[in-house]
C-alpha cells in the first residue's frame, strides 16, 4: 500500500477547505501541506492521524 496525497488533497476539496485554512487546522505549514499533496512530501503519523481526524475519514482512505 502506498499512500497518496492527492486523495487528501482531493478530500480537501470535496469538503471545501481551501488549502491556507485547512493548513491552520491541522498545524501543519501550508508549504508543507502542499508538498503532500503533490506527493513530493510524506506527512509524519502525527500529521496524518490530524488529517485524518480533521476530514473524519479512516487512516485507511489516504492509501492505495
Amino acid at each position: 500500500m502506498e499512500f497518496r496525497g492527492s486523495i487528501v488533497k482531493t478530500t480537501r476539496e470535496e469538503q471545501g477547505h481551501k488549502q491556507y485554512f485547512f493548513a491552520r487546522l491541522t498545524g501543519i505549514s501550508q508549504a508543507h501541506l502542499s508538498k503532500i499533496e503533490n506527493g513530493k512530501a510524506l506527512p509524519t503519523l502525527p500529521e496524518l492521524i490530524t488529517i485524518s481526524v480533521v476530514l473524519q475519514r479512516q487512516l485507511g482512505h489516504f492509501v492505495c
